[in-house]
């Protein structure tokens, strides 16, 4: 993100972001984050990236405002 504010110039931008939860220990985020993912999760984070990609295409189709109602449940 850090980068890509530095390119545009801007923090004025709207984002769409895919959660992935939490590690069970604190300490553990940078593997949390950077680490393989368990094959059990794989599945619903495929699921995330889906829905993500269907809220972009809503929001280039219909504005922000329209997809955060539709999206944000």
């Amino acid at each position: 993100m850090k980068s890509i504010i530095e390119n545009i110039k801007t923090k004025d931008f709207s984002r769409v972001r895919v959660g992935i939860g939490k590690p069970t220990y604190e300490f553990d985020r940078i593997n949390y984050v950077i680490g393989p993912i368990p094959k059990e999760e794989r599945k619903i984070l495929d699921e995330g990236i889906e829905k993500a990609a269907d809220a972009v295409i809503e929001i280039l189709k219909n504005g922000i405002d329209n997809a955060m109602n539709k999206f944000n449940t």
